[in-house]
């Protein structure tokens, strides 16, 4: 009799030891659970189930990974990583947990891990979803170099991937290869033609180009197709048109003005129109209004001057151009050459 607490204790101790082993049975009915009661948002059931399950069966990957899934589906992006974390500490090629880890990393900016995740999937298995990946990921690094290399590689496997090309143009314009950067933005609006934020974006860049009527197209396209006609709309729409159509461009730009009054660049864009245009009243007026209201702009008064000459009021010209060199000699190298800036 006096044994008998011993073998209690001995029963008690391996029942003990049992339950830190693996223990299939118990683990997929938790997980069962975790799965019932995530799919009735029965949010801290589940939580608790997915513990329970993993619990009796560390080592399940299956498991991890679903974990991991309700966890992002919770926005509980840092523990689902943890989870991840786990599978990838025991097979590190494993695809489905670098795919997950690279999709959370691209959700929390984080490019640096996107590229070392997604380029470890890429060893594996080339899909176009990775290689936008690391394209983005490249892109807002401004490594715009490999961003191309990668978007082009996006579009061998996906041609008609939208996303890919409309990222493809942005990165062609940070090289300055505007003439490709058209291409590929046309490209783009003969799959998705409705898109109003590529065509206001491909006037922008035939603006960019000196195609000004181009431009005006596209611009005006845009509004057409609900683009947002605000006050940077209308100025680069003034702007284009100020090239081909000076009274319908300056149109545009006063209503920009009413709410920038005085505002030099415009103006300056405006007088240079009706320089370039032959209405040198006009432009002498509008160039004396900018120097008026900014007696810092010194090249506004020269071409005042300049105006007056051209108008056959020699004297007067003169005099505006002295003036402007006496506040600015740089000025006085354009004397005889008379500038148009």
């Amino acid at each position: 009799m006096k044994r008998f607490p011993l073998l209690l204790l001995a029963i008690t101790s391996s029942l003990t030891g049992f339950s830190s082993d693996i223990n299939v049975d118990s683990a997929n009915f938790y997980f069962k659970k975790a799965i019932n009661f995530s799919s009735h948002q029965k949010v801290w059931e589940a939580d608790k189930s997915f513990i329970k399950a993993l619990k009796f069966n560390p080592e399940n990957k299956e498991i991890r990974i679903e974990y991991g899934n309700y966890l992002v589906n919770q926005r509980k992006f840092f523990v689902a990583i943890e989870q991840f974390g786990k599978v990838l500490e025991s097979d590190i090629n494993d695809l489905t947990a670098l795919q997950k880890m690279a999709e959370i990393s691209l959700l929390l900016r984080r490019w640096n891990d996107v590229i070392i995740y997604s380029k470890k999937i890429y060893g594996q298995n080339k899909d176009g979803e990775t290689a936008y990946m690391l394209a983005k990921s490249y892109y807002e690094l401004e490594n715009y170099g490999l961003a191309k290399q990668y978007l082009n590689e996006t579009l061998l496997a996906e041609p008609t991937n939208i996303t890919a090309v409309t990222l493809l143009g942005k990165v062609l314009i940070e090289l300055s290869d505007y003439k490709q950067a058209v291409a590929v933005y046309n490209k783009t609006l003969q799959l998705n033609p409705n898109n109003k934020q590529l065509i206001y974006e491909l006037g922008l860049l035939h603006y960019t180009l000196g195609n000004q009527k181009e431009a005006v197209k596209y611009f005006e396209l845009a509004a057409e197709k609900g683009f947002k006609t605000d006050l940077n709309y209308s100025e680069n729409l003034g702007l284009a048109l100020l090239s081909f159509d000076v009274e319908r461009g300056v149109k545009v730009l006063n209503t920009v003005l009413e709410n920038k009054p005085g505002n030099p660049e415009i103006l300056f864009q405006v007088a240079q129109a009706y320089f370039k245009t032959e209405k040198f009243e006009a432009a002498a007026n509008t160039y004396l209004k900018i120097f008026e209201n900014d007696p810092s702009h010194t090249r506004a008064l020269f071409m005042t001057g300049v105006a007056y000459q051209k108008m056959g009021d020699k004297n007067k010209g003169v005099a505006y151009c002295e003036q402007a060199i006496r506040l600015d000699p740089t000025l006085a190298q354009f004397r005889s050459a008379q500038p148009t800036f």
